[in-house]
């Protein structure tokens, strides 16, 4: 049986105190700060007094930078891609955006990456799954397609699909016309927690691609957000600037770490002042315009330009204002990590703009 509390006999409370004291003057013989911080580098450790206020700062310190990139430079390269690299060696021929402030590799921003991706007229690539939730936005092309756990979705310009996490997907191009597409996935995050897994269809079933078969909008409403829905949604409204959330048909966010929208701006209007902790991927579909974006803490003020099918992006706490030329209203597509600091309820915005 276990002694009672009151029968256990304890030492005072001055002894081990004094005790340990002396023990640890004995064998590390340190007579100096310098030797004290010495010998806690030289045991693994590290003095909170040293590093106590970069821990944590007032405001968010992301490294990334707002950027822009130009379709016709993603385009041309990847159009030369499509000369020279085929597609069972690059397994998906697409260009990463790196951003431009770490210049990190895979990253565009802390969470989240971006990039666009071409299929040639009659390709197809090889199916796999992974633990990253990925979003496809069509940018160009007919007859291009995403199949996923059986279900054959072809897509139109605008139309959104989204590749639930851990489920057997390929792609593929029926057309005589290439095929561009925006990915977008959350594989920085696992930098951060790299828990990720991918596996090869090929691997375990012998095969490149797996069985699947054309399905229509209905059945698939779970994955596939056509572009004319949204549209019709965004124009719903004669309000300048027009916002329009990707939703599953249970009304969720369509993923627990990334969140999508599309926005439309009327001709030389602009959005109101945004500023929050998301990070931020825009990819234009139509109109052009610009992009003014402060940084925080008294930093440096960006004016990103764009235009069809051009690709920019927002940091973490970064303010930002869209603003639409004249002629026609511009439509973007948006996905960010949203989702991710709502679940975590670390999501922040400034109201005070």
């Amino acid at each position: 049986m276990a002694p009672s509390l009151e029968s256990t006999p304890y030492p005072s409370e001055t002894e081990p105190k004094l005790s340990a004291l002396k023990q640890a003057k004995s064998s590390m013989q340190i007579d100096s700060r310098p030797q004290l911080e010495q010998s806690i580098t030289d045991h693994g450790l590290t003095a909170l007094w040293n590093v106590g206020r970069n821990v944590t700062l007032p405001e968010p310190r992301t490294k990334h930078i707002p950027a822009v990139w130009r379709y016709k430079d993603t385009k041309a390269h990847l159009l030369k891609a499509g000369e020279l690299v085929p597609a069972e060696e690059a397994e998906r021929r697409a260009l990463i955006m790196i951003n431009p402030g770490p210049r990190k590799p895979p990253h565009t921003l802390d969470t989240i990456l971006s990039a666009h991706q071409l299929l040639l007229p009659r390709e197809r690539a090889i199916c796999h799954r992974h633990t990253p939730f990925a979003v496809r936005f069509l940018i160009e092309g007919h007859n291009g397609f995403t199949a996923i756990a059986g279900k054959k979705m072809y897509m139109e310009p605008g139309d959104m699909i989204i590749t639930p996490q851990w489920q057997w997907h390929d792609h593929g191009n029926d057309g005589e016309d290439n095929v561009i597409w925006l990915d977008g996935l959350n594989i920085p995050f696992f930098s951060l927690n790299p828990i990720d897994f991918l596996e090869e269809y090929k691997d375990t079933f012998g095969a490149i691609t797996h069985e699947s078969k054309v399905v229509t909008d209905e059945e698939c409403a779970e994955m596939k957000f056509p572009w004319k829905v949204t549209r019709a949604r965004l124009d719903a409204t004669d309000s300048d600037h027009s916002i329009y959330e990707y939703r599953l048909p249970d009304g969720k966010q369509i993923n627990s770490i990334i969140a999508a929208q599309a926005e439309r701006i009327l001709p030389n209007k602009a959005t109101l002042p945004r500023q929050d902790t998301c990070n931020r991927i825009f990819q234009v579909h139509s109109g052009s315009g610009k992009t003014v974006v402060t940084a925080p803490r008294g930093g440096p003020t960006y004016e990103l330009t764009w235009s069809h099918a051009d690709c920019f992006v927002i940091p973490s706490w970064y303010k930002f204002t869209i603003h639409a030329d004249q002629g026609e209203p511009a439509y973007l597509f948006t996905f960010s990590d949203l989702s991710l600091l709502e679940n975590l309820g670390i999501y922040k915005a400034n109201t005070e703009l």
